[in-house]
């Protein structure tokens, strides 16, 4: 099921099963986190939900969706369908949807984790300085979600990261 609205494919607060949160964002780090919550919801036979989370930037947005067509919902879509299939292949988990939220992520994400059985985020996505192994997302989720939160590594950025160090140190 996809909701832009901040809705969720399972009521965080009336799910006879609680869910296991995924946050997506595209990047490799995120993918590893679909892949490692599937482990985990398969394990505890729990539902499986990819959400994805977008802001909207009132300037240029407005015009080129106008002249275009073009919305973020549509890119989104597709990145969740993208990071599903780089996890799943073309095989994906029968209790497995996916949810779009807008708003700045940290704060969606800890909102719509609420109930959930866990909330599954990689270290670090898109625009992360590559000397930090905790993203500012995953650090904020870490910080104020209601639910357990599990921060996975993606150890080869990890490794390479702390050689970098190791040489310049």
């Amino acid at each position: 099921m996809m909701g832009n609205d901040g809705g969720s494919a399972a009521d965080p607060g009336n799910s006879d099963t609680a869910r296991i949160v995924v946050g997506v964002d595209g990047s490799e780090s995120s993918v590893k986190a679909l892949r490692e919550a599937r482990r985990l919801a398969d394990a505890l036979g729990a539902p499986l939900e990819a959400v994805a989370v977008w802001q909207q930037s009132h300037s240029m947005y407005d015009f080129y969706q106008s002249q275009s067509g073009w919305t973020p919902e549509k890119d989104i879509e597709k990145l969740l369908r993208d990071a599903a299939d780089a996890a799943f292949g073309s095989e994906h988990p029968s209790r497995f949807t996916m949810s779009m939220l807008q708003g700045p992520p940290a704060k969606a994400l800890i909102r719509h984790s609420a109930g959930a059985e866990m909330l599954v985020l990689g270290s670090r996505g898109h625009g992360g300085f590559s000397g930090l192994l905790l993203g500012s997302v995953s650090s904020a989720c870490v910080a104020h979600a209601t639910c357990p939160v599990l921060v996975v590594h993606n150890k080869d950025q990890v490794r390479l990261d702390t050689e970098k160090g190791a040489a310049r140190g």
